[in-house]
């Protein structure tokens, strides 16, 4: 196969200026890899056809991140290039990206998830606040995050130490309108996470005694300590101005903190290198998307045959408010 250079990879470069980070991607259906290969690579057109729908939306709102999400648009897996059997493409990293997300979670886990099955008498721990409007989130995060470094503080000169992990999560609460940041754990020993949860409340006292919580941990636990920061679908609907709401109050925040353990790798992918795939027929290529798959426009052929069913169609065109 001739090497291809069409207009759209050339004029797609001027997106690219800060997406410096490798993809990788599994074989196309029609060189007849493994079933578990397609779904795969199904599944990430899936991701990418859904993330482009409401990012789109959040790019029409105007707001600070515009040229972010223009990026995940128009820049994230948007041009795959294939030299013999390897594809390369490029990643926004950005918390919206479905297809970072995927990514960005197995990163997490493979990382993090031995040092916490070896660390002993573990327990999940929920520490919320008071509900509160957008414009008073980001202000809110930051308030949780330094009483959270307090309360370490304050434990460690009682020779107290918090191992494990902490994570940030934010919701929105579409019939009051109002968004509920909280943190989860997985601490080491149930005296440590009781102790934890004292102090929160001392700095929280109005906060809900309900909305807190302390249990032991299992294998599960660790798996959902890395699902998403904060649900793309609320009951059904994509309430697009509270996502914006959200992303903007975590712009340049941390959603992860190691404590007393070593951090195992970085919330940005990163150090992603092309992956050979032995039943991918060498050539050279350029698979660009349009609208739900990549196309090698030199051929017409679609790299994963994906379509969108119909409760994401409906999900795309009616419940994105």
């Amino acid at each position: 196969m001739t090497k291809i250079q069409p207009e759209t990879y050339k004029n797609q470069k001027k997106f690219e200026g800060s997406l410096d980070k490798l993809a990788q991607l599994t074989p196309p259906p029609f060189l007849d890899p493994s079933e578990n290969t397609v779904q795969s690579l199904r599944k990430r057109a899936k991701a990418k056809f859904f993330t482009n729908a409401y990012t789109k939306q959040l790019a029409m709102l105007k707001t600070g991140l515009q040229k972010s999400y223009n990026n995940t648009i128009y820049g994230c897996s948007n041009l795959l290039v294939q030299t013999d059997n390897k594809l390369t493409g490029h990643y926004c990293n950005n918390r919206w990206c479905i297809v970072c997300n995927r990514i960005r979670t197995a990163q997490l886990i493979n990382g993090y998830k031995t040092v916490l099955e070896n660390l002993p008498e573990k327990y999940f721990v929920t520490l919320t606040v008071p509900n509160v409007k957008g414009e008073l989130l980001r202000l809110t995060i930051k308030e949780m995050t330094q009483n959270f470094q307090n309360i370490r503080k304050y434990l460690q000169k009682k020779k107290i130490y918090i191992k494990g992990l902490r994570k940030l999560e934010c919701t929105y609460n579409a019939i009051r309108g109002d968004f509920h940041p909280h943190f989860h754990f997985i601490v080491s020993g149930k005296d440590n996470a009781e102790i934890l949860l004292q102090e929160w409340l001392k700095r929280y006292p109005t906060a809900n005694e309900a909305g807190q919580n302390i249990r032991q941990a299992n294998e599960g636990s660790i798996l959902e300590l890395f699902k998403y920061f904060s649900k793309i679908i609320t009951n059904k609907v994509i309430y697009i101005k509270a996502l914006d709401d959200i992303f903007t109050a975590m712009q340049g925040l941390r959603v992860y903190q190691p404590l007393g353990i070593k951090k195992a790798i970085s919330e940005d992918i990163e150090e992603i290198q092309a992956q050979t795939i032995e039943d991918l027929k060498a050539a050279e290529a350029y698979w660009t998307w349009i609208e739900n798959d990549w196309i090698d426009k030199s051929t017409g052929e679609c790299l994963t045959n994906y379509k969108p069913d119909e409760f994401i169609n409906e999900l795309v065109s009616k419940n994105i408010k």
